[in-house]
């Protein structure tokens, strides 16, 4: 028997930034870039805007303001407002925010009608 045993990890859940809950253990947040620092940016997804600090300046080597991109982390609870601790920033220039918007918005809604 094999005495390795990987560390368990939850999946991200997908989250937009208004629906962040206290209990989300690793969530991934789709928005755009509006403010760049050293250790953070400020990631917009229209539901609102959250810091986003980060360990490694890697991360953010080839995002600047403008940028869409998502974020992998755990959410962090400050006083009355949520911050993520990244773990993985991904590019996504190419994705047309709207339609993802669009098709989050439908696949929630399924999930909905499953549940009932």
């Amino acid at each position: 028997m094999n005495s390795y045993s990987p560390q368990y990890r939850p999946s991200a859940k997908p989250r937009r930034i208004s629906e962040i809950k206290t209990a989300d253990e690793q969530i991934q947040v789709v928005g755009l870039i509006v403010d760049k620092r050293e250790s953070s940016i400020v990631l917009d997804d229209g539901s609102g805007r959250i810091n986003v600090l980060f360990e490694d300046p890697g991360l953010v080597k080839d995002v600047d303001v403008g940028s869409k991109v998502r974020v992998f982390g755990t959410p962090l609870n400050i006083e009355d407002t949520h911050e993520i601790h990244a773990e993985i920033i991904q590019k996504l220039d190419k994705l047309d925010l709207d339609l993802y918007k669009k098709v989050i918005h439908e696949v929630r809604k399924f999930e909905k009608e499953l549940q009932q």
